[in-house]
């Protein structure tokens, strides 16, 4: 074999050393043969991390799943079962051939020898997958003695001055590097980017300690005033309303009138010749509004069939008074949600870092999955995946807990059943066990959900430092839910979403299985839990803490166990899913988890990458 082709083969082997990848004979003749061999093993390496089955191991049929047109058009002309049996032929050959070897010949059988034994160690099962890999590294090894040995003879005598001082130190590092790879992680040495920097982040919303209610009557208006106040701020913000008057200077007119006004909705229902009608609020008065259901109205009726009561609109159109003020009625052309402006521009980080965003852990749970927290705690210090996760892993800075870290006591009927640790201290105590694997250099966030405990209610406040002392010892941060976190500049509305399943039972095509699409209309409505007297419970206070006032980039639920992302209008929509297989109430909501999914967002472009905590069982 030519020295040019001995050099190329130890350089992709070299590369393939370093990224800890397995090759086939089959492939590895086919970089052989092809133009510029690294650079294409670059683009293979790089491609072939994403593909989910890929287990180190580079194949003939590996490469078939790669895209690149250049590569699949070499395989095509490439006839690999011709390569095989060639060499095969080529090594009977060689046994025959006299003593007196040429040095070329000598070197080529040494590389059929090693091709073949290759191709033996790759036909062993999967379930001898490690002694596969040992036998491999030691297959390169041996090939890499053989080659430089063989550039040391001449005539057969061993002369030293054929082998180079930088042949010498090749030989060394790669040999070196061989006895080092007693695990599969070990050629990659783990250096996390988020350990070089310092944490920066704000609470920008919490609602702990200052949730202060009596329960009466008057803490509720005075619930409804601040909500409506603080809507209608947010709604005239947008340019067609700014002709809008309040409702009682419209019931002034006794003529034909093109009139506009902003308020809430209240008994939206649909006629019986499908027209929608509803009355709409402020705090002048009440007023009717028809929404005529024809060919001129389809885009009017699209928004229509989404509103819900309580949900603040502004709405423009012809009014009609009759004998009585009440009896006046606006027929509406027009109609508006606060919604997000087009214009919104996300922030961004200056520093290339992410955060994990997870939730519903529920430990003390029969159904908690605790191998799949063991697999996120290994990807977090470097432990598993491939090279490109891993380097992911070294980014994240911050992992946001969304509610539902335990799964409490007498939260549903018969939870008894469901539990293995049956007192919530200890839930705690396992909480922070498990979290104690966390690396200290990332900041961890914890939100309130409705299976800790604190009140059921929204907002609710932070858990109880009693319960959770072991926890906030570890450094966690611990907050009431919903609020607001800016990280690296980037803000991050975290709401557990317990309205969410309000909003699917109200609005027509929204499902629990799509929860990014629900998350959509919360946005839409710049209200967490728009209607009132639903399964939500919401607990009055001064100030309505459930008014979205500040367009987040990322806006994170969880509660309905299902992983799901989106983007409206430059935000992040993420529901996080869950830690939980189905339990029996899930059941019950037709709820089917996908646990283990976890999506990760760089702070800096704000992508997100979906973790399956799954591929890694």
């Amino acid at each position: 074999m030519k020295q040019e082709t001995l050099d190329k083969k130890k350089s992709l082997l070299k590369k393939l050393i370093d990224t800890n990848i397995n090759i086939s004979p089959s492939a590895l003749q086919f970089l052989m043969n092809i133009e510029h061999p690294l650079e294409k093993l670059e683009f293979i390496i790089k491609e072939t991390s994403f593909i989910p089955s890929f287990k180190s191991n580079l194949t003939f049929e590996t490469l078939k799943s790669i895209s690149n047109k250049e590569i699949q058009n070499a395989l095509k002309r490439m006839d690999i079962g011709k390569f095989v049996k060639d060499k095969v032929q080529d090594l009977k050959k060689e046994k025959s051939l006299p003593k007196a070897e040429s040095m070329d010949q000598k070197k080529e059988y040494s590389q059929n020898s090693i091709l073949q034994k290759e191709q033996n160690n790759y036909s062993i099962t999967t379930q001898k997958r490690q002694t596969k890999k040992l036998n491999l590294i030691n297959s390169i090894s041996e090939k890499v003695d053989k080659e430089i040995n063989a550039t040391m003879i001449s005539d057969n005598n061993l002369k030293l001055s054929y082998i180079s001082e930088k042949k010498l130190q090749e030989r060394e590092i790669i040999t070196e590097k061989i006895k080092k790879m007693s695990s599969p992680l070990s050629s990659f040495k783990f250096k996390p980017t988020a350990k070089e920097y310092d944490s920066n982040y704000k609470i920008k919303m919490d609602p702990t300690g200052k949730l202060f209610t009596s329960g009466e009557y008057e803490d509720f208006y005075n619930l409804t005033l601040d909500k409506f106040k603080r809507l209608k701020n947010l709604m005239c913000k947008r340019p067609e309303t700014h002709s809008s008057t309040n409702i009682s200077n419209i019931q002034k007119f006794s003529n034909k009138s093109e009139v506009s006004t902003i308020g809430l909705v209240k008994n939206i229902r649909k006629t019986k010749n499908d027209h929608y009608f509803f009355e709409l609020e402020d705090l002048t008065g009440t007023i009717n509004v028809l929404v005529r259901n024809d060919s001129e109205n389809r885009d009017l009726i699209r928004i229509i069939e989404k509103t819900i009561n309580d949900q603040m609109l502004f709405v423009k159109g012809n009014y009609s008074a009759n004998n009585s003020e009440r009896d006046g009625i606006i027929f509406a052309d027009n109609v508006s949600k606060i919604d997000i402006p087009i214009e919104f521009k996300p922030n961004t980080s200056h520093e290339p870092l992410s955060v994990a965003l997870i939730s519903d852990f529920h430990i003390g749970s029969r159904e908690f999955e605790e191998a799949l927290w063991n697999n996120f705690a290994k990807f977090l210090k470097g432990k598993m995946g491939n090279k490109s996760q891993r380097l992911l892993a070294g980014r994240i800075k911050y992992i946001i807990i969304n509610g539902d870290l335990i799964d409490g006591i007498g939260v549903y009927p018969n939870q008894k059943d469901d539990l293995i640790i049956p007192d919530i201290y200890d839930q705690f105590k396992k909480a922070a066990q498990l979290i104690s694997e966390i690396p200290d250099y990332i900041k961890v966030f914890y939100s309130s959900g409705n299976h800790e405990p604190v009140r059921n209610a929204i907002p609710r406040p932070a858990v109880p430092k009693k319960y959770c002392t072991e926890l906030i010892d570890l450094g966690i941060e611990n907050l009431g839910n919903p609020c607001m976190i800016q990280i690296h500049n980037v803000n991050s509305l975290v709401f557990h979403g317990d309205s969410l399943l309000d909003l699917n039972h109200s609005i027509p095509g929204l499902t629990n299985e799509k929860p990014a699409e629900t998350m959509k209309e919360l946005l839409i409505c710049r209200h967490l839990a728009p209607s009132f007297g639903n399964k939500t419970q919401i607990a009055p206070s001064e100030k309505d803490w459930l008014v979205i006032d500040e367009v987040p980039q990322i806006f994170h639920t969880g509660h309905l166990h299902i992983n799901d992302y989106g983007v409206y209008r430059g935000v992040r929509l993420i529901n996080s899913g869950c830690l939980q297989s189905q339990t029996d109430f899930m059941k019950s909501f037709g709820i089917k988890p996908t646990p283990g999914e976890i999506p990760i967002i760089q702070l800096d472009t704000l992508e997100n990458f979906q973790l399956n905590l799954r591929n890694y069982d």
